[in-house]
Formats: C-alpha cells, sequence, structure tokens
C-alpha cells in the first residue's frame, strides 16, 4: 500500500545524521535538496537527496550569509 501526499505526490522520505551531534532523523523531502534544521541540536542543514529511492541523503552543515548594513 503506498502513501499519496496532497496533489498525488509521493512522500519520499530519506534519513540523515547531523555532522554536528550526530543525532539521527528522517525527512521528507519531495526535491532533490532541502533545508531543515537538527531536531535535536538546532543546527541548520543542507540535504542532497541523490537518487528518489536512496534512503539516506547527503548533509552538511548549511552556511549562514551575514547582513551587510
Amino acid at each position: 500500500m503506498s502513501q499519496q501526499a496532497v496533489g498525488g505526490v509521493r512522500p519520499q522520505w530519506h534519513t540523515y545524521r547531523c555532522p554536528v551531534c550526530g543525532h539521527t532523523d528522517e525527512v521528507d523531502m519531495t526535491g532533490s535538496t532541502g533545508h531543515v534544521v537538527c531536531t535535536h541540536c538546532a543546527t541548520h542543514l543542507d540535504l542532497e537527496s541523490r537518487a528518489p529511492d536512496a534512503a539516506a541523503a547527503a548533509v552538511k552543515v548549511a552556511v549562514r550569509r551575514r547582513r551587510v548594513h
């Protein structure tokens, strides 16, 4: 039995491990890239899925942009 999201798009669940604290979690990425905040240490992370059927997503700490006044 397959799950259907709103609009007929099938959820694409991937796992990731935070490179800062090592916490593992899941995320639903409808595209090939995404942004998430670690639920354990609140670090902003950028995620990339190599393939829709891949279980794990590549993860790196998101680069924060400084505001220039």
